[in-house]
């Protein structure tokens, strides 16, 4: 059996991801007018967290930036397509700059879940990140196998913690549930 010439490839765009908001932060004001402020922009949040493990800041960050003591994920109705991450990180970023007048703790990271992954968006460029555009980096956190994700070695410290790994985990299940109904 030969090869034939005949076969092309063909594009499709994938099925929208479950989009999440990673919510650093120092006093509970911060975090309630960031959840208002995020439903208002881009959909009603349908999964929030418990606190979970703080966030941890990397080295660069730990010299101009301190960490706020609590972390929280919301979970949002809307499913994004990955190309709308840059879109979503620079309006995390506004609202971001303008809280950090009554929190300068505050931070937002948004990201997006699919069968196969849990990625995050990030302001800095490293080994492990891909270039999107306008200043914004891709991370793959976890990957999808043997029936749960496994976490990459060069993710955060925090995405090793048995409770983010639990929640995304939960928040897996219930995106294969409902993936094909939206």
């Amino acid at each position: 059996m030969g090869i034939s010439p005949n076969l092309s490839e063909t594009l499709e765009r994938p099925l929208g991801a479950s989009f999440f908001l990673l919510v650093s932060y120092q006093n509970d004001e911060s975090y309630f007018e960031v959840k208002s402020l995020s439903e208002k922009k881009f959909s009603k949040s349908v999964y929030e967290s418990g606190n979970l493990p703080k966030w941890e800041l990397d080295e660069v960050d730990r010299l101009i930036q301190i960490p706020g003591k609590n972390t929280k994920i919301l979970s949002f109705l809307q499913r994004i397509h990955r190309e709308e991450l840059v879109v979503i990180k620079k309006e995390c970023v506004e609202i971001q700059s303008a809280l950090r007048k009554k929190d300068p703790t505050l931070r937002l990271m948004p990201g997006y879940l699919t069968s196969h992954n849990v990625v995050i968006s990030q302001s800095k460029d490293d080994f492990h990140r891909v270039y999107l555009f306008q200043g914004v980096y891709a991370e793959i956190i976890y990957v999808f196998r043997g029936g749960k994700f496994s976490v990459l070695e060069s993710a955060p410290g925090f995405f090793k913690t048995k409770e983010a790994a639990y929640f995304f985990n939960s928040l897996h299940e219930s995106y294969e549930y409902n993936k094909l109904k939206s």
